[in-house]
């Protein structure tokens, strides 16, 4: 049996043994792949970093960097443009912060933009570069000074005005809220502007589409009023695996950029599943879950919609016992403290499994995971690929089971998974030259600063 009254923890190689076992289960498996571990290389940028930094990094676990992280920060020292996609959990956010750290050690009056598409990202990385200033500038700098905080619509009235008149070192926010209320006021932030050493944006392949359109033009503009204020800013962006990440790079910003596409980051041994279900896809979903939780395997699934995220769970809760309260769904419409409240009990372990939509597809800190079930294809290898990358962090083994849905993509590649596996992830459409977007950005801009034909 897959599902038994089972206390004691089991790894997810029991769990798999089991689901392939199973009388129930067993021959609905159509696929079973295994992506074998992968060492990590390590490697030193071509000048050492500062003394505080290595100093830093060792109080956090880190003393050596991975190769592509040393190459990033080469490169962003040769004050060149770049975009960096790889994969989930190769240790992007340290790419990015240690040149932030370093040009505030050289100068405090500098500053960063980070921009990112989620509020939970945000409040993620709030706490990572915190922890990370205090570690490499001391106790002492960190108390002495706000480094970084974040400027968002779950900011307060006065929050806000006290950011605008205090603006730390590195500002947390979003393409909403530099649309709508740093570009058309920036005569309240010109000291930032003026000093703008740093834009930092994540998670850059959702930035595709009308969306990505969008984007660009709101890039154009914030580029144009650093201009005014006297600052070129240096562009680092960050992408999962994408299929073209220079040229959505460089249609986002409007100019070239370095691409670094190659990690040292270590891959843990991953199994990949594909489950042709008898029953529906979302009961079969439940199952494993149940099975799961009850190894006390760390568990997400990622759903198609709010109304299957909240069914599963549902259908799920009742059959636990006393691991009622160690599932959780996740979904657009949480309350902000609810929804941080969910990732800090993932994060610690507070909670076993979680049922999703797209919400926590991002790159935000939930721990080590082991089980990721998906319910249904995701719609992209890209997005299939980000999915299956929150589970196996930390070298732990790891397993993903796509459970096919009804719809006609789902059933090709349960039916021929070899075509999946052959396939690389999808470009990420862009077009700055769309008309009626350039119209709307063009009003905006000469809001901001007249316009000029030169």
């Amino acid at each position: 049996m897959l599902i038994d009254d089972l206390t004691n923890s089991y790894d997810i190689n029991e769990y798999l043994h089991s689901l392939k076992s199973s009388k129930k289960f067993g021959p609905q498996i159509v696929c079973h792949r295994t992506l074998p571990e992968r060492a990590e290389e390590y490697s030193r940028p071509t000048f050492p970093l500062p003394g505080s930094a290595v100093h830093g990094l060792k109080t956090r676990g880190i003393n050596e960097l991975y190769s592509h992280q040393a190459e990033a920060l080469d490169i962003i020292r040769q004050e060149e443009d770049i975009i960096i996609a790889t994969p989930t959990a190769s240790g992007k956010s340290l790419i990015y912060n240690l040149p932030v750290l370093e040009h505030y050690g050289k100068n405090p009056d500098l500053h960063a933009l980070y921009l990112f598409p989620l509020k939970a990202l945000a409040q993620d990385q709030l706490r990572g570069i915190r922890l990370l200033h205090s570690a490499v500038c001391g106790n002492y700098d960190s108390d002495k000074i706000e480094f970084a905080a974040i400027y968002d619509g779950d900011t307060t009235s006065y929050r806000k005005r006290k950011i605008r008149e205090h603006t730390p070192p590195v500002l947390i926010t979003n393409p909403d809220m530099l649309h709508l209320s740093l570009l058309p006021y920036h005569d309240s932030w010109s000291g930032f502007f003026k000093n703008l050493k740093f834009v930092v944006i994540d998670e850059v392949h959702t930035y595709r589409g009308l969306f990505g359109s969008h984007m660009s033009w709101i890039l154009r503009r914030l580029m144009r009023v650093a201009n005014y204020y006297g600052s070129n800013p240096q562009f680092i962006l960050l992408s999962a695996t994408i299929g073209n990440p220079e040229q959505l790079g460089r249609k986002l910003i409007g100019k070239s950029l370095r691409v670094l596409d190659q990690t040292g980051a270590p891959v843990a041994k991953k199994h990949i599943l594909f489950l042709n279900p008898w029953d529906s896809a979302a009961h079969a979903a439940s199952q494993l879950l149940e099975a799961a939780l009850k190894r006390n395997l760390r568990t997400i699934v990622y759903t198609k919609s709010r109304k299957m995220t909240e069914l599963i769970t549902m259908w799920t809760k009742p059959r636990l016992g006393d691991r009622t309260s160690k599932l959780s769904s996740y979904r657009a419409g949480f309350l902000p403290d609810e929804r941080r409240a969910i990732e800090h009990d993932l994060s610690s372990g507070k909670l076993l499994g979680v049922i999703s939509t797209s919400a926590l597809e991002l790159g935000i800190d939930i721990g080590d995971l082991d089980l990721c079930i998906l319910v249904g294809y995701p719609g992209s290898i890209m997005a299939t690929w980000q999915r299956s990358g929150r589970v196996g962090r930390g070298l732990k083994e790891s397993a993903v089971v796509l459970i096919g849905g009804e719809d006609a993509l789902d059933q090709h590649f349960m039916r021929n998974p070899d075509d999946f596996f052959s396939r690389n992830a999808e470009n990420a459409p862009l077009n700055p030259l769309n008309s009626r977007i350039t119209q709307l950005h063009l009003h905006c801009a000469a809001a901001e600063r007249p316009l000029s034909t030169e």
